[in-house]
């Protein structure tokens, strides 16, 4: 996958829309207005494993993804993808360690094992991380830091070039508000501070961090702007295409 120009803007579609046809509408409908006022910029969009093909074939500035991994290794295992399945049908990235997937059972221990396998195949992945609460005498920041630490150590260090890390406070995920930038930034110089522990500077500084949580084309530009992040993880607003258009625009 080749370098994307800052800030990166990734949407997560979630189990929507309800059809192919919507899908593949949407991704023309996204693509005219792009091109209609010249913004020829990049774009991830995470989406439902059976549509990956399909939009893979007709996007021209954005970048398709799976928005998880359900498989690790090819073998006797009835209805799982893995990376090579996924990455055979077009997506140049895959989401693993979301919220939603983590209550339903994901481990840091099975992210580990398919993160360790995403970035040693030259995967661009993303790894989702968040606190559940924020609370006065509650070690957030710890719990953030042991997070990345476990799901994190077996991977080799040349490998974290295929890393982006998605900072996804749980509490504000759905919320009547988000994080605010003072928050989000908080958690990125914690973020930072542990991956150069891990990683040393150099490599460190290759890794993108994004925020994702209630992000809105209202809040969107003040995230880029004040919150220290390299771009957005994009759920809800993402399934709008004039929203998604709009935090697009907004971010450049």
């Amino acid at each position: 996958m080749s370098k994307i120009s800052k800030p990166i803007i990734v949407g997560n579609w979630k189990a929507t829309p309800k059809d192919l046809k919507t899908a593949i509408s949407f991704v023309k409908d996204l693509e005219k207005k792009l091109s209609k006022n010249k913004i020829k910029k990049n774009y991830l969009l995470a989406v439902p494993d059976v549509y990956i093909n399909s939009l893979f074939n007709i996007s021209k500035f954005g970048i398709i993804g799976a928005e998880n991994l359900t498989g690790n290794e090819e073998g006797q295992t009835t209805g799982l993808n893995t990376p090579s399945i996924i990455s055979s049908v077009g997506a140049k990235f895959i989401i693993l360690g979301h919220s939603e997937v983590r209550k339903r059972g994901e481990t840091n221990q099975s992210i580990k094992e398919k993160l360790t396998n995403t970035l040693s195949k030259n995967i661009k992945t993303i790894l989702c991380v968040g606190e559940e609460k924020r609370e006065v005498n509650v070690n957030y920041l710890k719990f953030v830091e042991d997070e990345l630490k476990e799901c994190l150590e077996v991977s080799k260090k040349e490998d974290f070039k295929n890393l982006i890390i998605a900072y996804e406070p749980v509490w504000a995920i759905g919320g009547i508000s988000p994080a605010t930038t003072n928050e989000c930034f908080e958690m990125v110089i914690s973020i930072r501070r542990t991956l150069v522990e891990l990683i040393g500077m150099d490599n460190a500084k290759k890794v993108s961090i994004l925020y994702g949580g209630t992000v809105t084309k209202e809040n969107a530009h003040s995230f880029i702007e004040e919150a220290g992040v390299d771009g957005l993880l994009i759920g809800r607003a993402s399934q709008n295409v004039d929203d998604f258009y709009s935090i697009i625009k907004s971010c450049l």
